[in-house]
């Protein structure tokens, strides 16, 4: 009893057989094509990862550097503030009982002194060619 009517059924078989594999064999090659695009894109972005991951860890210890000398300029600020007042308060001190201090002073003097300290802070502060 033959149940396929064509003649040559072997013949047919094993071609959709073999149609079959090299479908599924083609099919699979694109897979790995797109798997090895994908592992290296993956491995492209773990580089990138990691490469972010140490500027992180750089920017962490600068920022906390940074928060370290603010928070000792503040604190050096402060004394400089505390020192001002204290000889201010030295001054005041100094000149509250002394009618000489009342006076205006000349002119001549005050052009001195802002000659002297425009004349020392320039020295200080002068650029190095």
């Amino acid at each position: 009893m033959n149940w396929f009517p064509l003649p040559n059924w072997k013949a047919i078989l094993v071609a959709v057989a073999l149609g079959l594999v090299s479908w599924l064999a083609v099919s699979n090659w694109g897979y790995r094509k797109e798997l090895r695009l994908t592992d290296h894109r993956l491995s492209t972005e773990q580089l990138k990862n990691s490469k972010q991951a140490g500027l992180i860890t750089t920017l962490q210890a600068q920022d906390e550097a940074n928060r370290a000398l603010v928070a000792s300029q503040q604190q050096h600020e402060q004394q400089l503030r505390q020192q001002y007042d204290i000889l201010q308060r030295k001054f005041r001190e100094a000149i509250k009982d002394n009618p000489c201090a009342a006076e205006r002073m000349p002119d001549a003097v005050v052009e001195l002194l802002q000659q002297n300290s425009t004349f020392g802070a320039r020295t200080v502060n002068k650029p190095t060619p």
